[in-house]
């Protein structure tokens, strides 16, 4: 079944006898959130600014929606789980407050949470590496609860930590996450300042709880809208599924966007081919962007490229590096994280920027911290900037500059007694002279600067880092090796490699997408089960084959001119659907 042509004008004025739920289906690159701005900007119109509430399962699809200049308040703009907190009056929150709990059940410890990341939904593990057991166990209390999965059938152990943790919670007054819906959906009838008219963004990433209490919410309003995607249901881990977001609806109240702005012809063909795997989805029409001015017109390349992440040094660094230098923007996509790391420590050998905007909490995949003032690669940066073979942009020294270089250098024979610690004060955005420098240091290491700036920009960088305290020696060595390899200026860049699991990106695109195939034991286990019905239906809504497809599907579909597949790092078990996929389609 396919929806009624039903365009967006109409959302709103069909019959709400049944239901005034409408559906905006949004496949990858079709523009779901300006659609979706469109249909907020038309009912702030209609009812009033005050009359709209905006939410979204993470602060990253919310605050895309914010980014819109919406016409509306900002404290009607943000995730489900904050809108619920100020509606149940802000209570503290388990998971931020775990120190007495650690104290009493060492053998369930759990990691501290960051109230404002908890809220904000940027803390949700996307892969099986949790930090402690105590981690582990309360995601799957959350992910049953969230699939309001019946208590008597929940795994003996997870029954065990949930009791414990009630009492707990009980004890100190506490919320956790799930509780912040579960309250809501219990006891408040209306959305928080009683909306008109109710939007969700990503509205497949809500579990059944979730979409229960949005659906119990808008039956008090005029009309909501659900905007998402069934094929990009990938946070079964927190009790997500397709099922939960495909309720029964009125043709006439689903709308289908049809047309990709990203997805070129060739990976689209795969990820179509790929996706009609899956046995329970919504059909859509769905079709690929034209190609760009010059561009073949068969549009965008699928291709297979040797090695795996775990021998990632040859072939696949090769094809890196040659989109690299063609200036393409590039995902590097796995499964889970840890099959990331490889890349990053040849990433940092080879002194090859990268990052993820997605993730800016996960230092492992944003080392540089660009942008931030008390970084090693922006004390790289001000170091640099004052020798002639920094390139354009080189300028002198400001004292601002020789501070921010300075102070992070060992005090033992290169300052002067005293003067290190007057750094901080002399610190101005003003040209810094040699007397001005030479006033801080020792004289051998005041000779030994002027040698190393004489020399080359290399000789420069060499003499400072080898002079760090040693706490920050270490951290400056990817820095420094960017700036020896391929220039200081780099550092001001933004990385063309992103980094990252498929679920920290979803929503993002670039221009080249490298997909690691590779699952993990969990999910290579769940994926080999022939038919996903016969698994206990838990699991089936954390893993099982479809789940590990629509994963692979939404990898795929971040690029905009080629995907390129790495192989496997063990065939005989590792995502045989994207091969056999490909094989399908003579993809080699």
């Amino acid at each position: 079944m396919t929806p009624t042509e039903t365009t967006p004008d109409q959302i709103g004025e069909r019959d709400h006898h049944e239901t005034a739920e409408y559906r905006i289906f949004g496949p990858p690159g079709c523009g779901k959130t300006t659609s979706l701005t469109r249909q907020i900007s038309r009912a702030a119109a209609r009812f009033g600014t005050g009359s709209i509430l905006v939410t979204s399962f993470t602060r990253a699809a919310a605050a895309e929606l914010g980014g819109r200049d919406l016409p509306i308040p900002h404290d009607r703009i943000g995730t489900l789980h904050s809108h619920c907190w100020r509606a149940l009056g802000g209570p503290p929150l388990a998971e931020a407050n775990v120190e007495q709990w650690n104290i009493d059940h060492e053998e369930w410890a759990i990691t501290p949470a960051h109230k404002q990341e908890k809220l904000a939904g940027e803390d949700v593990v996307d892969d099986a590496a949790a930090e402690h057991k105590g981690d582990y166990l309360l995601q799957e209390v959350s992910r049953y609860r969230g699939a309001q999965w019946p208590f008597e059938y929940w795994k003996q152990e997870v029954k065990a930590f949930a009791e414990a943790w009630k009492s707990y919670k009980d004890e100190y007054g506490l919320m956790d996450f799930t509780d912040l819906i579960e309250y809501c959906w219990r006891d408040v009838d209306v959305a928080p300042n009683n909306p008109r008219v109710l939007f969700v963004d990503e509205a497949q990433d809500l579990n059944r709880m979730q979409l229960a209490l949005i659906r119990k919410w808008g039956k008090y309003t005029d009309y909501f809208i659900l905007a998402g995607d069934d094929d990009q249901t990938i946070y079964g881990f927190t009790g997500a599924s397709p099922e939960a977001f495909l309720t029964e609806l009125p043709d006439d109240h689903k709308i289908l966007l049809k047309q990709s702005y990203r997805v070129p012809r060739a990976v689209h063909g795969f990820a179509e081919a790929l996706i009609r795997r899956v046995k329970f989805r919504q059909a859509k029409e769905y079709y690929p962007r034209a190609p760009y001015p010059g561009e073949d017109p068969v549009g965008g390349l699928v291709q297979i490229v040797r090695g795996h992440y775990r021998m990632p040094e040859h072939a696949l660094l090769a094809a890196i590096e040659q989109q690299l230098k063609l200036g393409k923007k590039i995902m590097l996509l796995g499964a889970c994280s840890y099959m990331l790391s490889p890349f990053t420590t040849m990433f940092r050998k080879e002194g090859i920027p990268f990052h993820n905007p997605y993730r800016k909490a996960n230092g492992a995949w944003n080392p540089l911290r660009l942008g931030s003032q008390g970084s090693t690669a922006s004390r790289v940066v001000s170091l640099a900037i004052g020798h002639p073979g920094y390139g354009v942009g080189h300028r002198l020294w400001s004292k601002l500059d020789v501070a921010h270089w300075m102070e992070v250098m060992k005090a033992e024979g290169f300052f002067q007694r005293g003067k290190k610690g007057q750094l901080a004060r002399a610190a101005k955005p003003e040209a810094a002279s040699l007397e001005f420098i030479s006033e801080f240091l020792v004289d051998d290491a005041w000779r030994s600067l002027a040698e190393a700036w004489q020399g080359d920009i290399a000789g420069l960088i060499h003499w400072w880092h080898e002079r760090l305290v040693k706490e920050v020696q270490k951290r400056a060595e990817f820095p420094v090796n960017i700036a020896l390899k391929r220039g200081a200026r780099v550092l001001t860049e933004t990385p063309q490699i992103t980094v990252g699991t498929i679920h920290s990106v979803k929503g993002g695109q670039a221009d080249v997408v490298f997909l690691l195939p590779d699952l993990s034991l969990v999910a290579a286990s769940s994926y080999a089960t022939e038919d996903d019905q016969t698994i206990d239906p838990m699991t089936r809504t954390a893993g099982g084959r479809d789940a590990i497809i629509r994963q692979f599907y939404v990898g795929a579909t971040r690029a905009r001119e080629r995907l390129f597949l790495a192989r496997p790092a063990k065939p005989h078990q590792q995502a045989a659907v994207l091969f056999s996929t490909a094989e399908q389609l003579g993809i080699n």
